[in-house]
């Protein structure tokens, strides 16, 4: 009798109620199964089904709890059970995202957009000046020009150029090709 006494009036005793009382068992239940939908879906891409109903599964399983005559160290218990399973969760997730078998998943972005050897200044295109061309589409003040056979994106200094007009290369400004329409007298 001393004993359920003493449990009955500390901590101990108020969690040990939850395993105890099929009515809170019912909230360990759902928390288990809400825990075990969020890791489901830290292995899954977006936010899905799974997290959600495991979010919701987390919610409810703490609310029923406060609803059905839970106790503050009962509540504690749960929040702190659920707050430290979700991160221990979140730890395997992202160091297996890094180092284990889902960084070796398509699953997780490793490339970025651009290839490992691009640099910025990679393209030089100085060697086009002087060169005669003709654009391929209509230059307002941006298009496309063919020169040497090769089709470049290319500017103008504000000017309107049709298409099929003969064209030279005047500069080069870091990717930037600037042209001007050929004089007609010039070779």
């Amino acid at each position: 009798m001393a004993i359920n006494m003493l449990l009955s009036n500390s901590w101990a005793g108020e969690i040990a109620k939850l395993f105890t009382t099929p009515n809170y068992i019912i909230c360990l239940v759902c928390l288990a199964i809400g825990i075990t939908l969020c890791a489901i879906e830290c292995f899954i891409p977006g936010f899905g089904v799974c997290g959600i109903t495991g979010i919701l599964f987390c919610v409810f399983s703490i609310v029923y709890l406060l609803f059905s005559d839970g106790t503050l160290p009962q509540f504690l218990f749960m929040l702190g059970i659920s707050i430290i399973i979700i991160a221990i969760v979140l730890l395997i997730a992202v160091r297996s995202a890094r180092f284990g078998l889902l960084s070796k998943s398509p699953l997780v972005q490793k490339d970025t957009a651009l290839p490992q050897d691009f640099s910025e200044n990679e393209k030089n295109y100085q060697f086009l000046v002087g060169k005669v061309g003709k654009t391929e589409t209509t230059c307002k003040p941006i298009g496309k020009a063919v020169i040497d056979g090769i089709s470049y994106s290319v500017i103008t200094n504000g000017e309107y150029l049709p298409k099929d007009t003969n064209i030279v290369v005047a500069e080069v400004d870091g990717t930037s090709i600037i042209i001007k329409q050929k004089e007609e007298n010039s070779i």
